[in-house]
This record gives C-alpha cells, sequence and structure tokens, in this order.
C-alpha cells in the first residue's frame, strides 16, 4: 500500500512539473485540407496528428484553427513546428493573443483532472 501511494505521488509531482493534457480535439494547419487531430496539449503548445508532413518542417510558422471543446467557436493562431516525427508535428505557440491565451488556459483548466496516470 505505501508502494502504490509513494508511486502516485511522484507521477503527480511529475505532473505538476510539466503539465500537459492528453485528449482529442480538431485543428486546421492553413495551408493543409485535412482535418487533425490533436493528441496532446500544454499552455505552450500542441501536438497534431498528421500523415502528410510533407512542407512542415522545425522551425516553420504555420496558422491553426483550434475547436477546444470548452469554446463555442474555433480559436486562430499561430505556431511554429518544434518536432517533426512519424506520428504528426509538435508546435509551440507564437505571439497568441490575450483573449486566445485565456481560451487554452481555460480548456487546459477544465481538462487538468483528466491526465492519465501511468
Amino acid at each position: 500500500m505505501i508502494d502504490v501511494r509513494s508511486q502516485h505521488i511522484d507521477v503527480s509531482s511529475e505532473r505538476r512539473q510539466y503539465p500537459r493534457l492528453e485528449f482529442r480535439c480538431t485543428a486546421l494547419f492553413g495551408h493543409l485540407k485535412d482535418v487533425l487531430k490533436v493528441t496532446d496539449l500544454s499552455l505552450n503548445g500542441l501536438f497534431v496528428e498528421v500523415r502528410d508532413k510533407s512542407g512542415l518542417d522545425p522551425g516553420r510558422l504555420v496558422s491553426l484553427a483550434i475547436k477546444f471543446p470548452t469554446e463555442e467557436k474555433a480559436v486562430l493562431l499561430k505556431a511554429k513546428i518544434a518536432n517533426v516525427n512519424k506520428r504528426g508535428v509538435g508546435c509551440f505557440f507564437v505571439d497568441l493573443a490575450p483573449k486566445t491565451s485565456e481560451a487554452i488556459k481555460n480548456c487546459f483548466e477544465t481538462f487538468r483532472d483528466t491526465l492519465p496516470l501511468r
């Protein structure tokens, strides 16, 4: 019983150090026509599943439209591609408007307690 509790405390403290959400919502990259799945969200960026990664190179600035489950309308923002791997693309947000930043925080706070324990 003590070991399980200590593992839970370790996971909780790790979660606070690197907070992010693992959930599903949709996004559109400005130059791609497919609706994409956002599978990982933090206050500073996101990960999007993308099959065709042509033209998605690290350092490229992209426009995104994201439909967060907590927002009535899609949120428009700019992001810079940080990582490209076989599953998709990791981006960090650039020049967020205060309203957009608030929408991301609202979504993050709403789903914060749904983080999976691993």
